[in-house]
């Protein structure tokens, strides 16, 4: 009778350590933090609104934050997304995580705002039916220019103004992005987005390389610093930069290049890993709201996703127009995308860093 109560206690012990070990990789009781995990660009979201959510909700979230797309690629595919709960990738990065099989398919019903987004921003060849994401921001690139460096002397509202030496007798501020850089080079050179030969491909390196001489630095958060304190009269940057920047300094300007340019679409994803999608949908219904897309503009200066209430904002007349754009005008606009196999690109941006 002893040995079986042995035994017995014995079975119960090694049942016991069983469960502690195992069960919670089994799942067999799942548990849920009353947390998010959130994976963003360092300059668009704001903090109090974060509180606020966290105050009517209970939900507590963590942010990590990222400097690039290439970045968020690589830790999304090195963690399988299984990190975060909620990202916001670039468009041209949502197809790829498409592609990688590392977002959820969202559910439209569960998002209150969806009617209201502005149709322009929707049903692009990066995710066409939106079934993977959702856009927040916008922005679109452009020259910083220092006007009191134009006051008396011609300014090309071109991309010539980047890379002509034949007019560029100044110094410049640069993206800090291979992508990018070749892809705005490519459209300067040859008008194109999609793809490139060899030898167009060697015509931009040898434009890139050659630039270099009168780069004064490779930047993508400090480009209106090396305006503001005449560095360089001309950067190329985005709108929500320049936009910041003017507050504060007057004779700062933004020039969309009158060839055209490119822009970028802020979305948010929920990764395919995620546990906490219902937590993700109330964070985003509290992010689009009428208060929470005021205050982003009014925080950093990117265009709000949603058309409603755009009147209470003071925008510039190249914004307004850029709002009132129709989607068949919203066309004439580029998008950001590799046009070349990444190790070459990588290699190009190793050599003219190092030129």
């Amino acid at each position: 009778m002893k040995l079986i109560r042995r035994i017995f206690v014995v079975g119960i012990w090694i049942l016991f350590i069983f469960s502690v070990l195992y069960f919670p990789k089994l799942d067999i009781f799942p548990y849920q933090e009353k947390s998010l995990n959130i994976f963003v660009w360092g300059d668009i979201l704001d903090a109090e609104t974060l509180q606020k959510f966290e105050e009517e909700t209970g939900i507590k979230v963590h942010i990590s934050y990222y400097s690039s797309n290439e970045e968020l690629l690589v830790k999304m595919k090195a963690t399988k997304g299984e990190d975060y709960d909620l990202i916001m990738p670039s468009d041209y990065t949502v197809s790829l995580l498409i592609k990688a099989g590392l977002l959820k398919p969202l559910n439209h019903s569960k998002l209150s705002f969806f009617s209201e987004l502005n149709p322009a921003l929707l049903n692009h060849s990066f995710d066409p039916d939106n079934r993977y994401s959702i856009p927040f921001e916008w922005e679109v690139f452009g020259l910083g220019v220092d006007t009191n460096y134009f006051k008396n002397r011609p300014l090309s509202p071109s991309w010539a103004a980047l890379y002509d030496p034949e007019i560029i007798d100044y110094k410049i501020a640069m993206n800090n992005d291979p992508i990018e850089a070749i892809l705005f080079a490519a459209f300067y050179l040859f008008g194109k987005t999609d793809s490139l030969s060899k030898s167009e491909f060697q015509e931009v390196k040898l434009l890139l390389l050659n630039q270099r001489t009168w780069v004064e630095a490779y930047t993508d958060a400090r480009s209106d610093y090396y305006i503001a304190t005449g560095n360089c009269p001309v950067t190329l940057s985005n709108s929500p930069k320049i936009k910041q920047a003017k507050k504060m300094f007057s004779y700062i300007d933004f020039v969309i290049p009158e060839e055209g340019t490119f822009v970028t679409i802020e979305n948010f994803c929920i990764p395919k890993a995620s546990k906490k999608q219902a937590y993700a949908y109330q964070l985003l219904n509290h992010l689009y709201t009428e208060e929470s897309m005021l205050r982003h503009y009014e925080e950093f200066g990117f265009f709000p996703a949603m058309l409603t209430n755009l009147d209470e904002l003071k925008f510039e007349e190249y914004e307004r127009k850029l709002l009132a754009l129709k989607r068949e005008d919203f066309e004439r606009f580029h998008f950001i995308k590799n046009i070349m196999p990444h190790k070459e690109v990588l290699n190009l941006w190793v050599e003219v860093k190092s030129f």
